[in-house]
């Protein structure tokens, strides 16, 4: 973080200043305590399961300068002198209008990244394509909310040339409050699937608060739409200016072809809508991820990268973890972690591509539920079991974990085992822990589906 005047955060975040050196530099800010060093401003967030205001004193003893606050009944008796005080009226408001404030100082290109499925690891190949020829900031882990977003603005520096960030969403609204502090050059709209579809009842309902992103895109930026996905097609007309459609399953503005999975991932050829050609490998498996890569090829052809630059760069991405990623273990087996999250789409995604691979070995499918279907919940589970039934010959069995994937077993017709927890499934992978096999482990976050992998390792 470039260093920010007391009196200035004090205007950024429209309070008042009532205590504290004026011209005090703030360097960093948060409203974690426990992450504050010398030097911070810290935010008394009071939405959370602990009021912020609790913590002043913490905050003050680890070295912060100041704190945003927004009730002075709850201010500590003995803060010490000089302690800097920001009141306003909501210390969550004020956090996102400082971040959106202090965002304005550095004119570089924003780029926005959100979509029921994909948006990760789309940001993570954008930024890794990006990275061989700029320093630039993205979105830190999974960072990527109400809270994340202002965060991630706030760390970024004189020295960043481009700053790529994910935005999350859980409810209607939620995207037009980030975007609105983002304010990107690029937005990329992933995909429109079922994810949190409890909230909003239809797809149509989710297209329509994943395109709130558009009318905070620059009139003269550039919106990137991923044309496989119908209803980005019926929201596209929210964004007057230039839109890029990209595709792996025809033409558009930017496609794929000649997509194969070869050893260590996938090769195929970029084309363009003015007759250029990109040859590429990327080194991970799924048409899905070629559809993912598309967009880093676009962004980086619009800031000026070449083609050979960007075939190198795709060359040697790297995920997150637990996003399609190989796990060797010492006992012989091969997991595939893909544990981060899951929605119907994701989940037949990554079905089939494991069915492609380690053509060698007994193929195992470990799948627990899926959250936040609504009452769809039973009907898309037993639509994931019934597409892994049409790949059935490949797999050797399909275990299931939880309350909800009992549905996907039911759908299926090949050997399977249905467990209600991941210690009972524990037990019914051990006996398969060999290098005869492999697994892949999908379910949504909170499942925590990857413990059944550390738990497989450390038994004996």
């Amino acid at each position: 973080m470039k260093p920010v005047a007391l009196k200035q955060a004090a205007l950024l975040a429209e309070g008042i200043l009532l205590s504290g050196v004026p011209e005090a530099q703030i360097t960093s800010v948060h409203f974690d305590s426990r992450q504050l060093t010398k030097g911070a401003l810290f935010v008394a967030i009071t939405s959370g399961a602990r009021d912020g205001h609790e913590f002043l004193l913490q905050a003050a003893e680890k070295g912060a300068v100041a704190a945003i606050v927004s009730d002075q009944t709850k201010l500590p008796a003995h803060l010490p002198d000089g302690f800097g005080l920001i009141l306003v009226n909501d210390t969550l408001r004020a956090f996102q209008k400082l971040a959106a404030g202090y965002r304005k100082d550095f004119k570089v290109p924003y780029i926005a990244i959100t979509g029921s499925i994909g948006k990760t690891t789309t940001k993570d190949i954008v930024s890794h394509v990006l990275e061989s020829r700029f320093p630039l900031y993205k979105t830190y882990k999974n960072f990527n909310n109400h809270l994340g977003v202002p965060y991630s603005l706030l760390q970024i520096d004189q020295e960043h040339q481009a700053v790529v960030l994910e935005l999350g969403m859980n409810h209607a609204g939620e995207i037009d409050l980030l975007a609105s502090l983002v304010q990107p050059e690029i937005s990329v709209i992933t995909y429109i699937g079922e994810s949190h579809i409890e909230h909003f009842g239809s797809k149509e309902k989710i297209a329509l608060a994943k395109a709130e992103l558009l009318p905070h895109t620059a009139a003269g930026g550039l919106a990137i739409l991923n044309r496989d996905s119908e209803y980005l097609r019926q929201i596209a007309h929210l964004y007057p200016g230039e839109i890029l459609y990209y595709s792996v399953n025809g033409k558009a503005d930017l496609w794929a072809e000649d997509i194969e999975t070869v050893d260590g991932g996938m090769r195929f050829t970029a084309c363009f809508a003015n007759g250029d050609r990109l040859e590429a490998f990327l080194p991970l498996y799924g048409k899905h991820s070629v559809l993912n890569a598309l967009p880093a090829i676009a962004i980086a052809r619009r800031m000026g990268l070449s083609h050979d630059e960007i075939a190198a760069a795709l060359a040697t991405v790297q995920l997150s973890a637990m996003r399609f990623e190989q796990i060797d273990s010492a006992h012989g087996p091969v997991y595939v972690s893909d544990a981060y999250n899951a929605s119907p789409t994701s989940m037949q995604g990554a079905i089939g591509t494991f069915a492609e691979l380690f053509p060698e070995r007994k193929k195992v499918l470990v799948l627990g539920d899926m959250f936040e279907l609504g009452m769809e919940s039973d009907a898309l589970h037993r639509q994931v079991g019934a597409y892994a039934n049409t790949l059935r010959d490949r797999f050797s069995m399909l275990v299931t974990v939880g309350e909800y994937s009992r549905h996907i077993s039911d759908a299926y017709e090949g050997t399977k085992l249905h467990t209600a927890t991941k210690e009972e499934a524990v037990a019914a992978l051990l006996p398969m822990r060999d290098s005869d096999h492999a697994f892949l482990f999908k379910a949504s976050r909170g499942m925590e589906l990857w413990t059944v992998i550390s738990d497989l390792e450390q038994q004996k």
